[in-house]
C-alpha cells in the first residue's frame, strides 16, 4: 500500500489533512476491490475520529461519511433538530444533495450502519 498526506489549510484548532492511498487491486477478486477500499477508508476514518479528528472539511459530509455523523454530534444535534429542520425549511421536496448527511429513514440508517464487508 502507498500512503501520502498533504496539509492544505492550517487553523487555530488544527489542520486540514488530505490522505491519499493506493492499493494493488490486482491481488483481490474483481468483485471485492470496492469492498477492500471501503473497509480501509472506514477503518481510517474511525481511527481519525478516535484521535480527535473530524470527518469533514469544506466539502461537506456527503453520502460516504454520514455513517460517522452520530460520532461527531449528539443525537440532539442531528435528529429532528438543526440539520433536519434546515433541510425541511430550505428543501422540503428533498431535491438538493439527496441522501447526504441525514438518513431518510431508520431502515436506511440501519442498513448503512450494519453494513458488513465480506472480504
Amino acid at each position: 500500500m502507498f500512503v501520502s498526506f498533504r496539509v492544505t489549510q492550517l487553523y487555530e484548532t488544527g489542520a486540514a489533512v488530505y490522505v491519499y492511498f493506493s492499493i494493488p487491486y490486482d491481488r483481490f477478486p474483481q468483485d471485492k476491490v470496492c469492498d477492500v477500499y471501503e473497509a480501509i477508508e472506514h477503518a481510517s476514518r474511525d481511527c481519525v475520529m478516535k484521535n480527535g479528528g473530524s470527518i469533514s472539511h469544506h466539502h461537506g459530509v456527503g453520502k460516504l461519511r454520514k455513517r460517522f455523523m452520530e460520532k461527531s454530534f449528539t443525537d440532539i444535534g442531528i435528529q429532528n433538530t438543526m440539520y433536519d429542520g434546515i433541510k425541511k425549511a430550505v428543501d422540503p421536496n428533498n431535491v438538493f444533495a439527496i441522501n447526504n448527511t441525514i438518513y431518510r429513514s431508520q431502515a436506511e440508517r440501519s442498513k448503512d450502519l450494519d453494513h458488513k464487508i465480506d472480504l
